[in-house]
């Protein structure tokens, strides 16, 4: 029994500098934007405005700058088509290079998934601002791609709640072989 907790302490040792990694924002940038792009008459721009508020309150480095579209119309179209959106639906919320389109559970998830990832990479690019100032944008698209891909990006608890699961896989394993071991020396 001492040599499983044993095990299960050294492991708890060995994986508390990887959980506490990922619990730490790194601060080498401090304002990451989320532009938002509506509309003034558009139903889902006040529903998504009012969410992203709230959203950002959990996000103390994310802010939100706001876009009328009306009143920035080549603007919008420079940045629909830099980033290759082909659909001219509102809202259009867009962190680093990475944009989302209309407001549904699945883009408040995958946006909230965003901002984690930019939070806590080490440095960012802000597309929308390299646009604005019309600079070139390549080498910023290709700096963000690893920073976030929706159909790959674990928000920090799924990391750790993994981790975990894996933590307690081994222990039990453990368990089982002392336990095993145990019985077969009575059984003799």
């Amino acid at each position: 029994m001492k040599k499983v907790l044993g095990m299960f302490f050294l492991l708890i040792t060995l994986c508390l500098p990887i959980v506490s990694n990922a619990l730490a924002t790194n601060s080498s940038y401090d304002n990451i934007k989320v532009y938002f792009f509506y509309e003034e008459d558009c139903k889902d721009c006040e529903k998504a405005k009012e969410w992203l508020e709230e959203e950002l309150k959990e996000h103390q480095r994310v802010r939100a700058e706001y876009v009328k579209i009306e009143n920035n119309q080549e603007f919008s179209k420079q940045v629909k088509n830099t980033l290759q959106i082909k659909k001219d639906t509102v809202p259009l919320m867009v962190i680093g290079s990475n944009s989302f389109l209309g407001f549904s559970s699945k883009v408040k998830n995958n946006l909230t998934e965003a901002m984690e990832s930019y939070e806590e990479a080490e440095s960012y690019c802000d597309v929308i601002s390299k646009i604005r100032n019309q600079e070139d944008v390549k080498d910023c698209m290709n700096q963000n791609k690893e920073i976030y891909h929706p159909s790959t990006g674990l928000s920090t608890l799924v990391k750790i709640v993994l981790g975990m699961v894996g933590i307690g896989f081994v222990v039990g394993v453990i368990f089982l072989v002392q336990k095993k071991k145990l019985l077969s020396r009575l059984h003799r």
